[in-house]
């Protein structure tokens, strides 16, 4: 009988969840989703509602679950969620290993969602050429998270929130200080975009293809907003010395464009001896949470 891992990334509106065969760690079976039911203040029972049905589908396959990934947001710390920002309101102290165990009858590994992310992308997508050096991972989505990968261990430090991003503050396109999720997440690109366009509201996708088509608005939010988030990354790569940064996340996802306005700007933000510092996006795609989860999970054992 084959073995696997069972693999879920909780979110604010789904909660992902999939079966990772040890023997082909890339590849997910019977991917699924069942949605966070966040303000019904459900999304533990969801959490419950997803395993089950992993379970159903390792049973129908034949295979041997023996651990269980998750990527959870807030603050992770030793299985244990500790703080939660505006995802899920009142998801500190929720027991989801406690939960998932009880279902599973094996070993859960539990961490932050993107430490998660840069783990597996270190192990098995953009870090595998990396060798041993000290990288700094940040995902850019609907908000912005990070998470740092020193001589293949990640990183959590004595609370948990090692690489933690969103807070840092930087200079939007008009060079006002606002907080990096505000002006670099996929959220913040929108919305600074339709603030100032005066026409019908865009989503990020179409602010993409305008500014690749050459529309000045689209254009210099993408570009200002992104460079000054790279040039607030700059001091932090001078301060720990880093060996390379790579992006992720839907807004990362999208590849040069969104790197290079990054890259200038953090060549600017560091000491000359760091401008060199590599800039990479994501390889490993939209498989990565779970591929990531179950890579997480079995680096636990």
């Amino acid at each position: 009988m084959r073995s696997a891992t069972l693999a879920l990334d909780i979110g604010g509106t789904k909660i992902a969840h999939g079966l990772v065969p040890d023997d082909h760690p890339g590849e997910i079976l019977r991917p699924g989703r069942v949605p966070s039911l966040v303000a019904e203040r459900r999304t533990l029972s969801q959490v419950a509602e997803a395993t089950r049905r992993s379970l159903a589908d390792a049973a129908e396959l034949n295979l041997r679950i023996t651990r269980v990934g998750v990527g959870a947001p807030g603050v992770v710390r030793d299985n244990d969620i500790v703080y939660n920002g505006d995802t899920i309101p009142g998801w500190a102290g929720t027991d989801v290993v406690g939960t998932i165990a009880t279902l599973t009858g094996t070993p859960v590994a539990c961490h932050n969602d993107v430490r998660v992310w840069a783990f597996g992308e270190h192990l098995l997508g953009a870090g595998q050429h990396l060798g041993g050096g000290r990288v700094l991972y940040l995902s850019l989505g609907t908000g912005v998270g990070g998470a740092i990968v020193d001589k293949h261990q990640l990183l959590s430090g004595p609370t948990g929130s090692a690489g933690e991003s969103a807070h840092f503050v930087c200079a939007d396109l008009d060079g006002h200080a606002v907080g990096c999720e505000t002006s670099a997440s996929g959220t913040g690109l929108t919305r600074y975009y339709n603030e100032r366009s005066g026409a019908a509201p865009l989503e990020l996708p179409e602010i993409i293809t305008l500014a690749r088509g050459g529309d000045r608005l689209a254009t210099d939010v993408i570009e200002g907003n992104l460079a000054g988030f790279g040039r607030a990354i700059g001091a932090l790569v001078t301060l720990l010395d880093l060996s390379a940064v790579v992006l992720g996340g839907g807004v990362g996802a999208i590849g040069d464009f969104i790197r290079e306005p990054f890259a200038r700007g953090l060549r600017h933000g560091s000491l000359p001896v760091n401008a060199d510092v590599p800039v990479y996006t994501t390889t490993l795609g939209p498989t990565a949470p779970l591929v990531a989860a179950a890579a997480y999970a079995r680096s636990k054992e």
